[in-house]
């Protein structure tokens, strides 16, 4: 092998371990990211998608969160599909953190009680369900939630009739760095003390999260590297 193919070779296999993400980084994706009027995206690493309707962003008390058309305007409504998922090649991911907005609930909007499913897929096969649940009751302070999952849950805006009802979901799945993809959908509610006359749904604020390479990636990488430099050794030789 030349001394030029040796260099190419090796300048190929830096550029590649250059492209792996570097475990620990946080990607953060916005929905104010997101087209309107399309079904698929790339954003921030992953490919998302929208089911059956396009992606809608919607803005509530300054908060941009993106939902799916053809239910409620801007909202991911039950039976529609938001998903966001490794490319062919891609690293599983640890999730940092997750934020929902327009979970309302409570008498001055008549809606059913606002419930969020996540759906997370393990690179090893199956997948794993949690829920968030957002409750309004006029005898406790104006928000509660409920999280199936780990991490620390944090309002951001209230879900008064001026406020966004907003939360955002810290370290959501704990250790896991197994994830290639995530889905988020709306469930039935129970009904609160209003009309009860609309679906549970809502917006994807923000979600952020960490690439995890696999060891076995950098090993291939480095042996290959440490290859070449015995070639180049063998050759002076």
């Amino acid at each position: 092998m030349g001394n030029w193919k040796l260099l190419a070779a090796i300048a190929v296999a830096m550029a590649v371990l250059c492209s792996v993400p570097a475990a620990g980084t946080v990607i953060t994706i916005n929905g104010s990211q997101f087209n309107n009027g399309v079904n698929s995206q790339t954003i921030g690493g992953l490919n998302w998608s929208s089911s059956p309707g396009n992606f809608e962003k919607k803005t509530v008390a300054g908060f941009t969160g993106v939902g799916i058309s053809g239910g409620t305007a801007g909202e991911i409504d039950i039976n529609e599909f938001l998903t966001g998922q490794i490319p062919v090649g891609g690293v599983p991911f640890s999730v940092a953190s997750i934020t929902l907005g327009a979970l309302f609930d409570g008498p001055e909007f008549g809606d059913v009680q606002e419930k969020a499913r996540i759906r997370i897929w393990h690179k090893a096969g199956g997948y794993s369900d949690y829920t968030f649940t957002n409750t309004y009751d006029s005898s406790l302070p104006p928000d509660t939630a409920t999280w199936t999952g780990l991490g620390t849950v944090t309002n951001l805006s209230l879900s008064t009739s001026t406020g966004g009802a907003v939360w955002r979901i810290d370290n959501p799945f704990g250790s896991l760095s197994d994830i290639v993809k995530v889905q988020f959908t709306a469930l039935t509610g129970t009904c609160g003390s209003g009309a009860c006359n609309n679906q549970s749904d809502f917006t994807l604020v923000q979600f952020e999260y960490q690439p995890v390479p696999e060891p076995a990636t950098y090993a291939t990488i480095g042996a290959g590297l440490i290859g070449l430099g015995l070639l180049a050794r063998r050759r002076k030789a």
